[in-house]
């Protein structure tokens, strides 16, 4: 087993930890009862549960190499009450739904011309072109202007999630951080996790502990997601209150190529970026 395999299988174990360990046993007819040590779950409920025996779910935690057919997933997924989400992540690392081999590169992909002019093309509409990392490849003036002038930063925190929890102006302007942070981490573990021998991720994370006192705590949560459609507010010092829909494409030459487009909800969000567009 190559060093690849052994970290994905690290993670799978460490994910399929941490679901079990928030369940409650009163949720499954069970006694929680005094002796319990260890909070949710024993092993042993969640193999009797699922089916399998408690010695191959003991290994699958560990992260031995050990296989695991569709359908056990699939058990194991209903046992520890997974979102889709969650189950998408758990075939993944298991090896079950990988879409292709990770991409060769670990630093940043090159960006197109096309793509760059796609992205300047959206103005007044705020616009940025993400990496797996959520490296910031390409943004136009009104996502800088959104984000206090992204050019400015030093480049290794033109980055997204760093915008989140290592730039006090961004979780001050927008409205619901709480539950914004929360989906971008969720989106970020899940790709983290799918590369874990990719430095870049370790060096955003390293920076990311060390900005944000309870990041840490967040990061250990093992919260995975995907990208869902939502209202962004933000109350911007210059523009005032603005509201987007937040739309996220995929670009066809590279999968780990996302862009990011975030469109008026409202008249007066419409208005504040039109009357913000330079000339």
């Amino acid at each position: 087993m190559d060093d690849r395999e052994a970290g994905r299988r690290a993670m799978l174990g460490a994910f399929l930890r941490s679901r079990r360990e928030r369940l409650r046993p009163e949720e499954f007819g069970l006694a929680a009862g005094p002796r319990r040590r260890t909070p949710g779950l024993r092993r042993e409920e969640v193999a009797l549960l699922s089916g399998v025996s408690l010695s191959w779910y003991s290994w699958l935690e560990q992260g031995r190499p050990i296989g695991a057919s569709r359908q056990v997933l699939d058990a194991l997924a209903g046992t520890l009450r997974l979102t889709g989400a969650e189950r998408r992540h758990v075939f993944d690392l298991a090896g079950e739904a990988d879409s292709g081999p990770p991409s060769a590169a670990d630093g940043c992909p090159a960006v197109g011309d096309h793509l760059r002019a796609t992205v300047a093309a959206l103005a007044p509409n705020p616009a940025c072109l993400l990496d797996r990392h959520w490296d910031i490849l390409a943004h136009n003036e009104a996502e800088s202007r959104l984000f206090g002038g992204l050019d400015e930063l030093p480049p290794h925190q033109r980055n997204m999630v760093w915008l989140y929890f290592g730039r006090p102006s961004t979780r001050s302007m927008l409205k619901d951080w709480e539950g914004e942070s929360r989906a971008v981490l969720a989106q970020f573990r899940a790709s983290a996790d799918r590369h874990p021998h990719d430095p870049r991720f370790a060096e955003i994370l390293a920076q990311l502990c060390g900005a944000d006192p309870g990041f840490r705590a967040r990061w250990e949560r093992h919260d995975v997601g995907g990208f869902m459609p939502a209202l962004k507010r933000f109350d911007h010092p210059v523009l005032g209150l603005l509201t987007f829909r937040q739309t996220k494409l995929i670009a066809a030459e590279d999968p780990d190529l996302h862009l990011v487009v975030r469109h008026p909800a409202d008249p007066a969000t419409g208005r504040a970026l039109g009357e913000a567009r330079p000339g």
